[in-house]
């Protein structure tokens, strides 16, 4: 017997599923393709049965099928700079509930260095005794000035949670690149999504602590992944 769940994806693209083709235009788009094998699925072939609709579900749930939902990039035309303090560089809009319940996957890239000097020798090269760093930061986005979030006093008391992603190499004398991944089973990503409700933000903060100690952010970028909503019904 089928589930509610299948039940309702069943129900929802009857038409598709009962069609001898595709009714619907499929461009190019991983949602494209995941309607193309929702139809191909659904219907049988000389060598094989039509699969059932539980079994579509979960193909269409693996991480392959995921959609790229957001993108954020931030290119300066030079390193923005960031001397003992912090600050926003990427800002997602707000999320839905919907959006929150899909969420699978948050990429956080960026290129940057510390102000490439200390008197703590010993660290150099490593990323020991480093005070230049990323976070992630879940707030709540009620209360962002009309120039963004930087410009409202109350966005500190409004953060939820601070996830530190990466330290820069203490001392380093040339950018690095680096790649943060909040998937699908991860701690992180369990935590983000019981954090985040309607309406909170997402961002991605450059960080440097005690004077002298420089952030340089060459570029970031933020994705955030999600099922497709042909598996997330029900």
């Amino acid at each position: 017997m089928l589930s509610s769940f299948a039940s309702a994806i069943a129900k929802t693209f009857r038409p598709l599923m009962s069609s001898s083709t595709p009714s619907l235009p499929l461009p190019n788009t991983t949602h494209a393709s995941n309607l193309a094998t929702l139809f191909c699925l659904s219907h049988p072939s000389p060598s094989r049965p039509a699969l059932p609709p539980e079994l579509i579900l979960q193909i269409l749930a693996h991480p392959t099928r995921w959609l790229l939902s957001r993108s954020e990039t931030v290119i300066p035309p030079v390193p923005i700079r960031v001397v003992n303090n912090h600050l926003p560089i990427i800002t997602l809009p707000p999320f839905t509930a919907e959006e929150i319940k899909a969420l699978r996957r948050v990429v956080f890239r960026f290129r940057s260095r510390d102000q490439g000097y200390s008197w703590d020798s010993q660290n150099h090269g490593t990323y020991g005794g480093s005070w230049t760093w990323f976070e992630a930061i879940v707030r709540s986005g009620r209360h962002d000035g009309p120039d963004g979030p930087a410009s409202h006093p109350e966005n500190e008391d409004k953060v939820k949670k601070r996830f530190e992603l990466q330290r820069n190499r203490h001392a380093g004398t040339r950018m690095e690149s680096y790649e943060i991944v909040f998937d699908d089973g991860d701690p992180r990503m369990l935590e983000l999504k019981t954090l985040l409700t309607e309406g909170d933000v997402l961002e991605l903060r450059a960080c440097a602590r005690f004077p002298a100690w420089m952030n340089n952010v060459e570029e970031a970028k933020v994705e955030v992944w999600s099922v497709d909503d042909l598996a997330s019904r029900g």
